[in-house]
């Protein structure tokens, strides 16, 4: 049976297919970490900044980050980051590191206090396209593995891929 707007079947637990892991593993583990740039004063509020927000994010960018890379790297885990655009020109250091570590690039937005939850679908898949652009501009290593994230509580028209034809090699779905 296909659910609207016939984007994929409705596929019951009991009757889809066993997923078989690598090395017959009974689990899959996945590491995305949001990286995030937070404007001090975004559009949204110019006049008024979210002062521990902002405390909140740039420490994990200062701190956070850089101790989090030195335990995955560790132990061999590579991470597929749930990115911020703007953080690879805020912070070369952390898109080097990144590089460095061969992690993969979930698209999340330019800012997470942008939102685009009003665009039209053809303004939407420009936002992405310029999205994909400027990932591999930075990092040849992710021509091939670039995803989308997006989260259906700020979906307002039930629109469920959001890729419209992008060269996205999968699509996640958190909400």
């Amino acid at each position: 049976m296909s659910l609207a707007p016939h984007r994929f079947d409705y596929a019951p637990i009991t009757d889809r297919p066993i997923i078989k892991w690598p090395n017959n593993a009974r689990v899959a583990f996945w590491v995305a970490p949001n990286m995030e740039f937070f404007e001090y004063l975004p559009d949204n509020r110019p006049t008024q900044p979210d002062i521990p927000m902002y405390a909140r994010m740039d420490y994990g960018n200062r701190v956070g980050f850089w101790r989090m890379l030195d335990i995955l790297n560790k132990h061999k885990v590579r991470a597929c980051c749930c990115l911020n655009l703007e953080l690879l020109d805020h912070f070369p250091e952390i898109k080097d590191a990144m590089v460095a570590s061969d992690w993969d690039y979930m698209a999340h937005g330019l800012y997470n206090s942008r939102p685009i939850y009003d665009y039209t679908e053809e303004r939407e898949k420009e936002y992405w396209q310029d999205f994909i652009t400027h990932v591999q501009q930075k990092n040849r290593q992710a021509r091939e593995r670039t995803a989308w994230r997006r989260c259906r509580l700020y979906r307002q028209d039930g629109r469920s891929d959001g890729g419209g034809g992008l060269p996205l090699s999968h699509i996640v779905d958190h909400g």
